[in-house]
């Protein structure tokens, strides 16, 4: 059964559809599933969804569904990457690594680790009542989250570091150079 229960604007069209509704899930779904949610023909969808895997934007999973499409994680993450260096200025980034620092510590102070590795470690202590375990796991979720925007905040600096040697503008991808240096 899908989610569907939107009617799509006008100015949409069905490539549009098709890939609003591939690139916002985040479980592997099959071309009928989408194309149901896209309202479009199932042959339409694989038209469509072959093209973005092609592209990139896609993996293509087996799962007891058939072939099934989901967002392809390094994709994201790179544009992930890209907009944090566009809409963000490098202090406002630099603050933003300082909190999950600061976080991070208050983690390892309150139960007592040094890594994430040893907080997951920790969950099988006999002493720990559910709730303790519930509570680490909660943790260990948002510490993960963290190193991965950790990554992409470390990324963005860097990018705009090199679009700055380049002479580009990282929040307008704009030269002062008229065009980027290619070879070939």
């Amino acid at each position: 059964m899908t989610d569907q229960s939107h009617v799509w604007p006008a100015e949409m069209d069905a490539a549009d559809r098709v890939r609003h509704v591939a690139l916002t899930r985040t479980t592997p779904r099959n071309a009928g599933w989408i194309a149901e949610e896209a309202d479009v023909s199932r042959d339409t969808a694989v038209k469509y969804l072959d093209r973005m895997a092609d592209q990139g934007d896609l993996s293509v999973v087996e799962t007891a569904d058939g072939t099934c499409y989901r967002p392809d994680d390094v994709t994201q993450f790179l544009r992930e990457v890209r907009t944090l260096a566009e809409e963000q200025s490098v202090d406002e980034l630099t603050g933003e690594l300082r909190a999950i620092g600061d976080e991070i510590d208050s983690w390892k102070s309150a139960y007592g680790v040094e890594s994430l590795e040893e907080l997951r470690q920790s969950l099988g202590r006999e002493e720990l009542s559910p709730s303790d375990r519930r509570d680490r796991l909660e943790t260990i979720e948002e510490w993960e989250y963290n190193i991965q925007v950790r990554e992409a905040i470390q990324l963005a600096i860097s990018l705009q570091s090199s679009l700055t040697k380049l002479d580009v503008d990282p929040h307008t991808g704009e030269s002062g150079l008229g065009t980027l240096p290619q070879e070939g």
